[in-house]
């Protein structure tokens, strides 16, 4: 995840830099090791996510 899509697939948002209505809210985004759980990092993650989509189809821009 990053700010430049040159460098990264996904913004801070987890949305796709190339398809507007993409947003990837399962483990792929993270680099990690099979031997750490990351799964309250997913669930926080995707809440936030979530929570910003919610507010982006208030506004109408999704």
């Amino acid at each position: 995840m990053g700010n430049d899509p040159q460098k990264s697939a996904l913004n801070k948002w987890q949305q796709a830099h190339d398809v507007k209505n993409l947003f990837v809210v399962d483990a792929a985004p993270f680099v990690s090791q099979g031997d750490k759980n990351v799964t309250w990092t997913i669930l926080a993650s995707s809440m936030r996510t979530s929570e910003y989509l919610i507010d982006e189809v208030k506004k109408k821009n999704i």
